[in-house]
């Protein structure tokens, strides 16, 4: 894969992007949408502790993440294969809800227990274009 295109792809999670998070519990894999953030340079996730992907993450914190494209003839997708970690620091839990425009909503600030920050340390990404059949894969 060219550096052009594995910036193409990485372009696809600028910002904000509603994408299917896939942990493993006991009885199997679970997937389920969430908002990835993508900010200072990495990507995190904004959860509360009692749901069952903070669990599932501390038991085992190999993840996968896929944004799916619904246009062209075929449609593509960009997943990314890794590690999720549970951040504590509060300077850092700070920084990232501060930037989150939807925070507010749900918890009453950075401090608030029932708030998770998770910094996803992707390790590989595979990369599919709309239209096309083959992905292209690389490491991170």
């Amino acid at each position: 894969m060219t550096e052009d295109t594995k910036k193409e792809a990485l372009s696809h999670l600028a910002g904000y992007s509603s994408v299917m998070l896939a942990t493993v519990d006991a009885d199997g894999p679970r997937v389920r949408p969430v908002t990835l953030i993508d900010h200072d340079g990495a990507y995190w996730i904004e959860t509360g502790t009692a749901s069952a992907k903070v669990a599932q993450i501390r038991d085992n914190p190999k993840i996968e993440l896929c944004l799916v494209f619904t246009e062209g003839e075929n449609s593509g997708y960009v997943r990314l294969s890794g590690r999720a970690e549970i951040v504590k620091d509060a300077a850092m839990r700070e920084r990232i809800s501060s930037h989150t425009k939807f925070f507010a909503d749900y918890w009453s600030g950075p401090e608030d227990p029932s708030f998770a920050l998770l910094r996803i340390k992707p390790s590989t990404i595979e990369y599919m274009r709309p239209g096309e059949m083959e992905p292209h894969m690389f490491a991170l």
